[in-house]
């Protein structure tokens, strides 16, 4: 660039040098950025004569003050995320839930902003696919699940993905990335988190050991109806219907961190529906929903209701979970033969203890075993699609070689799949009758 040229404001300069042509620039005080004004100049005296035109015309107000640039502020992946995660808890159509939001703000912290290489420190302009692929190797590196990473990576896809859709990224690096299947990695995903399928007698076992009813009535309720704990532990006492055999399942509490209280949501994946229950198992409920006092405030109908209440941040709304399992869970399972046997072969689900999520899989074998379709279990169990029931419920039907008195069992086809459950129930009870008759007492 050439010298600078004198004046009373601004600059003129042979740009580029030794080329003849001149440009001028308007002073500080006008144009913090010091632009260049318009148009190239064959002299410095030309030059410098549009110069003071431009600046005399700015001062009477004949053209408009530059506006000075800012320079944006480097926007990181940890950021963006952030954002993208309050984004869409407030979204007025379609917010996330709070466990959602929660398991965000833990995959930030624990897996995408830590280790050596922080990704969440990453200005988002720098990632790019080979970069997204080095990074998802070493969080395989670093020890973490397959489920895990896939969720992890899912969320940074769609955060940057947001990114695109705000306007502030030309393009989504993560839509590059192709993950590869291959056969150890299915076979992984396979057995990772296998199914255990108690047999009538275990099940009967399992819900004959506690010793208070309320106990014993959540137990049958999971097994013979599908519903996830939350779901159970948050039924209002109008849930259950009082003419009919059914119980609806439309809502679930939640511990909001943010807020520090507790909240309503809707069931997962917001799939509220009417199940059906077994005529004695709907008696007892309906049993149980008159002898409480509902009270008004949140949670003063839960059918269900907490034996001990918290303390600290969280108090107790619904049964606390963890207290529950090892008041009842641990010791019902264990005198059902279920805590596990090492020595079991290697893909037998019965080498892990029985989950309380596995009484959702009972539920699935309900329905087969009474006739019904696997569309028909996927609607029991409220699953978005049937393939999530094959892939973890169906395939523990495998169990029912371990248990003749179900594997003889035939019911006819042509009742409903309310009737058909409850001549399931009455030949389970029938089986055995020594562990089912006090169920109600």
């Amino acid at each position: 660039m050439g010298r600078r040229q004198g004046g009373t404001e601004g600059s003129v300069r042979e740009d580029p040098k030794d080329s003849g042509s001149w440009r001028a620039r308007l002073p500080a005080r006008l144009d913090p950025s010091r632009k260049a004004i318009p148009g190239s100049f064959s002299s410095a005296t030309e030059a410098r004569r549009n110069l003071n035109e431009a600046i005399a015309d700015i001062d009477r107000g004949r053209a408009v003050k530059p506006t000075p640039q800012r320079r944006q502020p480097t926007r990181r992946l940890a950021q963006v995320i952030t954002e993208y995660t309050a984004d869409r808890a407030n979204d007025g159509l379609d917010p996330i839930a709070v466990n959602t939001i929660r398991d965000y703000h833990e995959l930030l912290k624990n897996v995408i902003g830590k280790g050596p290489d922080n990704l969440g420190l990453r200005p988002v302009t720098d990632i790019d696919s080979p970069l997204l692929n080095a990074w998802l190797r070493d969080l395989h590196r670093l020890g973490h699940s397959h489920a895990r990473v896939t969720k992890a990576y899912a969320l940074v896809r769609a955060a940057l993905a947001w990114e695109v859709r705000q306007g502030r990224l030309a393009f989504n690096p993560a839509r590059e990335v192709r993950r590869i299947s291959t056969k150890s990695g299915r076979g992984r995903r396979a057995t990772v988190d296998p199914v255990l399928l108690p047999s009538w007698k275990e099940l009967a076992l399992l819900a004959a050991h506690p010793q208070r009813q309320e106990d014993r009535l959540l137990i049958l309720l999971m097994a013979w109806a599908g519903l996830r704990w939350s779901e159970a532990v948050g039924l209002s006492v109008t849930d259950v219907w009082p003419t009919r055999q059914r119980v609806s399942v439309r809502r679930v509490f939640t511990w909001s961190m943010n807020d520090g209280a507790w909240i309503v949501e809707e069931v997962k994946g917001g799939n509220a529906d009417i199940v059906p229950l077994p005529t004695p198992l709907w008696s007892a409920l309906i049993d149980l929903a008159e002898s409480r006092i509902v009270v008004d405030r949140l949670g003063g109908d839960l059918l269900f209701t907490p034996t001990r209440f918290g303390h600290g941040r969280k108090p107790t709304m619904t049964i606390d979970h963890t207290n529950w399992t090892q008041r009842v869970w641990r010791p019902a399972r264990k005198a059902a033969g279920l805590n596990g046997d090492p020595n079991a072969p290697t893909l037998d689900p019965r080498r892990r203890p029985i989950k309380i999520k596995d009484l959702r899989a009972y539920a699935a074998s309900v329905v087969v075993d009474s006739g019904g379709t696997p569309y028909e279990a996927a609607a029991l169990l409220r699953h978005a699609d049937v393939q999530t029931t094959n892939r973890y419920y169906a395939r523990a039907q495998t169990e029912k070689s371990q248990d003749p008195a179900r594997a003889a069992l035939r019911v006819n086809h042509d009742l409903t799949l309310a009737e058909r459950i409850d001549a399931l129930w009455a030949a389970w009870s029938l089986a055995y009758p020594d562990e089912t008759r006090h169920l109600f007492e």
